[in-house]
C-alpha cells in the first residue's frame, strides 16, 4: 500500500470506518479476508459524529469533504458514498486493506477518543506508529520522506528529502503528540553512511515501563542532526 497521507477530514473518517468495521459481523480477521472484502456496509452519520470523528453541526460539508478525498483512494476502499437524503455513509475497503489488516503483528489499541486530536498533516501516520510503539519497551520507528507526502528534490534518490520542508511537516506534530505520550521525543534525521542527504527521520520516546537509557535513546548514528522535542 502506499503511503497513507490524507487531507484531516478523511484521516478522521477513515481511523472512524476502520474501528467500525471490527464492530461488525465481518470485523478484521486474519482468515477469509477475501471473501469479506467484497461486502458493502453503512452506519448512520449521527452515529460517526458520536465517536469524535465529525463535528457535531447537523450538516453534512465534513463527509461530504471525507469522502470525495476517500473516494479517490482506490487503494483503500472499493466504494465510499454518502447518503445524504438518508443520512447513512456506505463503505467497503480494498482488498488491500484487507490483507494488510489480515497481519496484526505487531499491532497496537488505538482509542476511539485518539481520532477527535488528528489536526491533518502527519497526524496518521504519527498516530498509528505510536499506537504499536508504546506498548514497547524501547519505542523506536522510522519515517521517511514518502511517509509524510514529500516528493524527493532529487529525481534520481527517491530516497532522499529537503531537511527544512520535513522539519515544518513533522515537528510541531511531534510537539502536539508527545502530550498525549506523555514523554519527550528525539528526533533524529539520519543521512546515509556514505554520502550526505537526509533520508529517514527516527523517533524514539520512552515507553511504559520504560528501557530506554538517557545515553542510549540521544544515540543516534554519525551525522544525524538530532531534536529533543518536547509537549
Amino acid at each position: 500500500m502506499k503511503p497513507i497521507t490524507l487531507p484531516p477530514a478523511a484521516q478522521k473518517l477513515f481511523l472512524a470506518l476502520v474501528y467500525l468495521q471490527d464492530q461488525t459481523d465481518h470485523r478484521w480477521t486474519r482468515q477469509n479476508w477475501e471473501d469479506r472484502a467484497k461486502v458493502r456496509f453503512f452506519c448512520g452519520l449521527g452515529d460517526l459524529r458520536a465517536l469524535g470523528c465529525a463535528p457535531k453541526a447537523r450538516n453534512a460539508r465534513f463527509f461530504q469533504t471525507a469522502v470525495a478525498a476517500l473516494a479517490q483512494r482506490p487503494d483503500l476502499f472499493g466504494k465510499i458514498e454518502l447518503c445524504t437524503a438518508s443520512g447513512h455513509l456506505l463503505w467497503s475497503f480494498s482488498a488491500k486493506v484487507w490483507q494488510a489488516m489480515s497481519k496484526m503483528e505487531p499491532y497496537g489499541l488505538m482509542r476511539i477518543g485518539d481520532i477527535a486530536r488528528i489536526a491533518g498533516g502527519p497526524d496518521l501516520v504519527l498516530l498509528t506508529q505510536i499506537v504499536v510503539q508504546r506498548g514497547k519497551h524501547m519505542p523506536n520507528f522510522v519515517l521517511t520522506g514518502r511517509d509524510l507526502g514529500l516528493d524527493s528534490p532529487d529525481a534520481g534518490d527517491p530516497d532522499l528529502f529537503d531537511l527544512r520542508a520535513m522539519r515544518r511537516r513533522l515537528e510541531p506534530a511531534l510537539r502536539r503528540w508527545a502530550g498525549y505520550i506523555g514523554s519527550p521525543v528525539h528526533l533524529g534525521y539520519e543521512q546515509r553512511g556514505h554520502m550526505p542527504g537526509y533520508v529517514r527521520a527516527r523517533i524514539r520516546f520512552k515507553g511504559r515501563p520504560n528501557f530506554w537509557t538517557d545515553a542510549a535513546i540521544q544515540r543516534f548514528p554519525l551525522n544525524t542532526k538530532v531534536f529533543k522535542i518536547a509537549p
